[in-house]
């Protein structure tokens, strides 16, 4: 079967917010201003880091839980052996929150419920563009609501409406 053509899915990602974008998001739905939402969030990355230094796992609401992690050079069967120097290095490590059905089945919090799945034009190049130059990537639309209705561009886009269509990921799914 060499030479022949397989096509996968891929999540797409539109992009990456700064913390004074989200500060301004969150502003925009409270009484807080941009300025008090970074203070806020400021303190509470020192507070996650400072008792991550500590020891203590840190659980993010509705996101999963931080902890540090060692990577070891090798394990050691005496355990009068099993000292610090067996540390590599330290690596933070995240864990996602998750709830499971009756059947086994996890479903992760951080995976909105609604997923947008978004065919790319097939005559696109390599990096992004339409043979004419024109970007085919749909432009983001996200909603200034906070709900989980996934973003991107009403053309093309096929909705599943089926959050356990294993497809996973953040919004949209790029068909190569």
């Amino acid at each position: 079967m060499g030479g022949e053509t397989v096509y996968s899915v891929r999540p797409v990602s539109n992009g990456t917010l700064t913390t004074e974008q989200v500060a301004k998001q969150i502003s925009t739905e409270s009484t807080a201003t941009t300025a008090d939402v970074k203070a806020v969030l400021d303190r509470y990355a020192y507070y996650v880091m400072d008792n991550l230094a500590k020891g203590y796992n840190i659980e993010l609401l509705g996101f999963g839980t931080l902890y540090l992690r060692f990577i070891t050079n090798k394990s050691v069967t005496d355990p009068k052996k099993a000292k610090s120097n067996l540390v590599k290095s330290i690596v933070p490590a995240f864990r996602p929150s998750f709830t499971v059905d009756r059947n086994g089945k996890r479903t992760y919090d951080l995976i909105p419920n609604r997923i947008s799945l978004v065919k790319y034009g097939e005559d696109s190049t390599s990096d992004g563009t339409d043979d004419e130059g024109n970007n085919s990537t749909p432009t983001p639309n996200p909603s200034d609501k906070g709900d989980s209705t996934g973003g991107g561009s009403d053309s093309g886009n096929t909705d599943t409406g089926d959050s356990g269509s294993g497809t996973g990921g953040d919004g949209n799914v790029n068909f190569e």
